[in-house]
């Protein structure tokens, strides 16, 4: 069982924000660090950590590493990211019961939307 995903970020209230209202992920749990700031998001049993280090400085996309999240309306979510101007894939539908997007979120991270229908 998967108890957790972590990211880096260099802004934690950014980053926070942008999963709460793309993917209502609220803040479960939030605690400074002797050189930083941890968020745990989320209302499952596998949280989303986000790691704010001062230290920390992005290095480009995270190759090889994609998270990805289960949506009730893929639509709905890709009209979400246009009016923000975050570029998102074509539509992939690999069978009539699934459809998903990939984008880079503001860490460089590969995040994948998942509709099953």
């Amino acid at each position: 069982m998967i108890c957790h995903v972590t990211v880096q970020t260099e802004d934690l209230k950014s980053s926070i924000e942008f999963y709460d209202w793309l993917l209502e992920l609220p803040v479960a749990q939030q605690f400074e660090i002797p050189n930083g700031e941890i968020a745990f998001l989320g209302k499952e049993e596998t949280k989303f950590e986000i790691i704010y280090n001062k230290d920390y400085k992005k290095q480009g996309n995270a190759q090889g590493v994609t998270i990805g999240f289960l949506v009730d309306c893929l639509d709905d979510k890709i009209e979400m990211l246009k009016s923000k101007g975050i570029e998102v894939s074509p539509v992939i539908s690999p069978n009539p019961h699934t459809r998903f997007i990939f984008f880079v979120d503001l860490n460089g991270i590969k995040i994948q939307l998942v509709e099953n229908k």
